[in-house]
């Protein structure tokens, strides 16, 4: 019953926040009810024990409302109820027209969320998959900025792409069941495909996912997409939307077509490499921040799916571990983002300059993000980013050099933006503007504090993915020993 609360509360609360108009009502509400929902996510994880909710809706079609959790879902439902609070509070003290909308579409946003993390049926999965794109768009298209239309409807072409080949392999899928069929992911997993078919239903598969992540070349639509986004629309893209194409790839793609990852491993691991490398130069080059923390995130999540297609213990614990890392310093970085062009109304770079003079704890508080985002030791980025890339070196040295350069680059890109907003000489249009102020606190403090506390203490991390990560291992070992045979 625990798991319809947490999937409910959001969705009953998107309902009811239409029914106000006063803006600091709408928010408060919404921030409790998002709160609230961490509580019941946090009573999951400490209890260490299974939950299950399950209705036979249809049984022409094997469809059963069924939600459940593993340590991987687990991580993800913790991610997205954890990062919802602070998106939350982004907003406060912020004129916003039609607050309630907007926060009764966020709310629907993070329902849906929830949904796909806790769904044990394709159907279901696929119905929450399509429900949490819905919302979005509208964020992005009603409160995005300029060039939202045409900036939206590119995200729009590809998502929807990506959808119908989903629901193609789903379709697939569910008629190789034996019997009357079904859709749960038990039965998809337990399939016996032909090595043959699991070659080209790998890129039916993964393509989907690829796009949600994004990973090179399936990401165009991003770096444009994250730059017009509002504030809480970006953190929504790129702290948790980032990680249902992460998901979906480990709950969909090793168990069904383990022979198809273990054929186009090296392939997607070189493409992923390619992606950390293209992002990282790109970058640098650029002259927008927004935009140059689009494409850091890019390059981080890029690494990710190296590391996931690596296919041993150290790689997956440090994509897992990454996955929380990540989305906590990316919703901090672009919270920073949008605190940086409130008090000087750019974003460019060459305008930027000197605001440590008027702002020094913003300045301290940004060098902390800063140094999480390039994986300094003692960080949780340090963590994830070490276990992937010793993971990477037991495939390939080379691919080992070429995923650090994620953390060489990021350190210079990073640090040059810091250097052209923080350091230097102010702008004299800069001489008015104050520090942050307490919500600005509210917001990054704890941020900042689980990227310190997961660097120097990672371990109920592990012990949250351990076994999940474990028998996905197992699973595609005892896919290698049949590889030889098929092929």
């Amino acid at each position: 019953m625990i798991l319809l609360l947490i999937l409910l509360i959001p969705l009953f609360t998107s309902l009811f926040l239409l029914v106000f108009r006063n803006a600091a009502t709408v928010r408060t509400i919404a921030l409790a009810s998002t709160i609230l929902n961490l509580v019941l996510t946090l009573t999951l994880v400490f209890s260490g024990q299974t939950a299950n909710y399950a209705v036979s809706w249809s049984n022409v079609i094997g469809f059963s409302f069924s939600l459940g959790y593993d340590g991987i879902s687990l991580l993800m439902i913790l991610l997205t109820n954890l990062l919802f609070p602070f998106i939350i509070l982004a907003g406060f003290n912020t004129e916003q027209k039609r607050a309630e909308v907007l926060y009764a579409l966020i709310m629907l946003t993070q329902s849906a969320l929830i949904g796909v993390f806790m769904a044990q049926n394709a159907v279901l999965f696929y119905i929450f998959w399509e429900l949490s794109l819905i919302p979005l768009y509208f964020i992005l298209l009603l409160w995005g900025g300029e060039g939202r239309r045409n900036i939206t409807l590119k995200f729009f072409i590809y998502t929807l792409a990506g959808s119908l080949l989903l629901l193609f392999g789903l379709i697939y899928l569910y008629q190789l069941t034996p019997g009357n069929h079904s859709t749960d992911f038990s039965a998809f997993s337990q399939l016996n495909i032909p090595g043959g078919t699991q070659i080209w239903l790998f890129w039916v598969l993964f393509i989907a996912f690829a796009i949600k992540m994004p990973m090179f070349p399936f990401h165009t639509w991003q770096p444009s997409t994250y730059t017009m986004a509002s504030t809480q629309g970006v953190m929504i893209l790129a702290g948790i939307m980032t990680k249902m194409g992460i998901y979906g790839a480990l709950r969909f793609i090793f168990p069904v077509v383990p022979l198809g990852v273990l054929y186009w491993q090296n392939t997607v691991i070189v493409l992923s490499l390619i992606g950390v490398i293209y992002a990282s130069v790109i970058a640098f080059r650029q002259t927008n921040l927004k935009r140059l923390v689009a494409f850091s995130s890019m390059a981080h999540i890029s690494l990710m799916v190296a590391a996931m297609f690596v296919l041993n213990y150290y790689a997956l614990q440090g994509l897992l571990f990454q996955v929380i890392s990540h989305g906590v310093t990316i919703v901090a970085l672009f919270y920073m983002v949008y605190l940086t062009e409130q008090k000087t109304g750019t974003l460019e770079l060459p305008a930027l300059g000197g605001l440590k003079l008027k702002a020094p704890n913003m300045a301290i508080l940004l060098l902390l993000v800063v140094l999480g985002s390039i994986a300094l030791p003692l960080t949780a980025g340090f963590v994830g980013e070490f276990l992937m890339i010793a993971g990477l070196f037991q495939q390939s040295a080379w691919f080992a050099a070429a995923g650090g350069l994620t953390m060489i680059l990021g350190a210079v890109y990073m640090l040059y933006a810091y250097q052209r907003v923080m350091l230097g000489d102010q702008n004299p249009a800069f001489a008015t503007i104050t520090d942050i102020g307490i919500k600005d606190y509210l917001v990054l403090l704890p941020l900042i504090a689980i990227i310190l506390v997961l660097g120097v203490f990672p371990q109920p991390v592990f012990n949250l993915v351990e076994i999940s990560a474990g028998s996905m291992q197992n699973l595609l070992h005892s896919a290698s020993a049949l590889l030889p045979i098929v092929y």
